[in-house]
């Protein structure tokens, strides 16, 4: 009886052992529940964009440069005055072009009477004339090279003059042209000599050369002309005169030019890095912020350069390609050089399921899975992703509209595993 009764207090004993270390796993378990935020799947418009800051330019532009060497006769028109297209705008002197083309063509009325007089006259009289040529050249050469020498050496104490400062940009300009002026036609007056001299020790290629000589007056007629006819000085475009630097009666300076802009529409000019341009396409939407400007402008993508260019950025190279925005609705705040930072649209989609990046994992096999929430159950769901914006990603399945899933999984959570939420988006 003793015996049962010892018998019965020992497995009480071991019973109650046996409880409490159950409860204790419990509990422990219970306070090892992982905790997590969800949110309800919910359908989104997402957006992919890239950001991109370039400069505003005009629609169209025109720089004209003005020659040094032809003096302004008149001035047509103003600095902000709007000009229709092929609109006169500057009248310059072009008498001393119109005697060197009078001078020109009494040179190839010669030239022709000279062929016909080799073609008609007799072997000898041809060869004197061709040897008087030579001399001819030769004279004129010595000439030239002697004319060339001396301005070489003022052009040489020019450059020390300049460089100290005693004279002018335009004096130190019009010495160096008047150098290679000088130097051209001392190259002609070779090249003059040269053919006289092929001529006369080749007789039989005389009349070749002299049929040369006419077709070089033909091309120095021609080229007179069209500067005569530039002496009329035009725009290309409708636009507006945005710089004017010719003035009446005098002598452009170097790098004088009239500047015009076609201001019926705005562009945003933009280099765009060799990553982000492959998305680009024609047509894409875009939106346009103008420094110091509150209004935000819309535009779309009108042109990608067809080649990449390189710029170095300290010791880097940067692959870009320039392309252009078209504002659809510039105003008369926007001014051409203002500096513009452009979104473009790359992507949009609408009535999409999204969620947060964190929320999406990759197993060891490489696929994508999320966990939902089910009776506080984490439950592993396979996914297929699409479009990507900077803070969400598109589930194209394995995720339905409503269903709860969790948007922060802490590490080593666990399909089936139970978990513990703290809230929700």
């Amino acid at each position: 009886m003793k015996k049962r009764k010892k018998l019965v207090i020992i497995i009480a004993v071991i019973l109650i052992i046996a409880v409490f270390f159950a409860s204790r796993a419990a509990l422990s378990a219970k306070n090892n529940v992982k905790i997590v935020n969800t949110a309800d799947a919910a359908k989104k418009s997402l957006v992919q964009s890239i950001s991109i800051a370039g400069n505003i330019k005009a629609n169209e532009s025109e720089e004209i440069m003005l020659p040094s060497t032809q003096k302004v006769q008149e001035v047509l028109v103003k600095e902000g005055q709007e000009v229709k297209k092929d609109q006169l705008l500057v009248k310059l002197d072009a008498s001393d072009l119109n005697s060197q083309l009078k001078k020109g063509r009494i040179t190839l009325d010669l030239a022709k009477r000279e062929l016909e007089k080799l073609r008609d006259d007799d072997n000898s009289t041809v060869k004197k004339t061709m040897e008087n040529s030579v001399k001819q050249a030769e004279l004129n050469l010595q000439s030239t090279e002697s004319k060339y020498e001396d301005a070489k050496r003022k052009h040489e104490q020019n450059i020390k003059l300049y460089e100290a400062g005693f004279i002018s940009k335009n004096e130190f300009e019009s010495s160096k042209s008047a150098l290679d002026d000088l130097q051209t036609t001392m190259m002609n007056m070779e090249l003059a000599l040269d053919n006289a001299q092929n001529s006369l020790k080749d007789f039989d290629d005389k009349i070749y050369q002299q049929e040369k000589q006419i077709e070089m007056s033909n091309a120095d007629l021609e080229s007179l002309q069209n500067k005569i006819t530039d002496s009329n000085v035009k725009s290309n475009i409708s636009g507006t005169i945005v710089k004017m630097d010719a003035k009446n009666n005098q002598y452009p300076t170097a790098g004088s030019s009239i500047l015009i802009y076609d201001q019926s529409q705005y562009k945003v000019e933009l280099k765009v890095s060799q990553y982000d341009a492959v998305s680009l396409k024609e047509g894409q939407r875009a939106t346009i912020k103008i420094k110091g400007l509150d209004k935000i402008y819309e535009g779309q993508v009108t042109k990608i350069g067809k080649s990449a260019i390189v710029e170095m950025s300290g010791t880097n190279k940067e692959t870009k390609v320039l392309a252009e925005i078209t504002l659809s609705d510039a105003d008369e705040q926007i001014k051409a050089g203002y500096e513009a930072d452009a979104e473009i649209v790359l992507q949009d989609k609408q009535n999409s399921i999204a969620v947060n990046f964190e929320a999406v994992q990759t197993d060891a096999e490489g696929k994508k899975y999320i966990f939902v929430l089910e009776n506080n159950i984490a439950k592993k769901r396979v996914i297929e992703t699409g479009l990507e914006t900077d803070f969400e990603i598109e589930i194209t399945t394995g995720l339905k509209e409503g269903e709860k899933y969790i948007t922060n999984p802490p590490a080593g959570l666990q399909d089936g595993e139970t978990v513990k939420t703290i809230g929700g988006m």
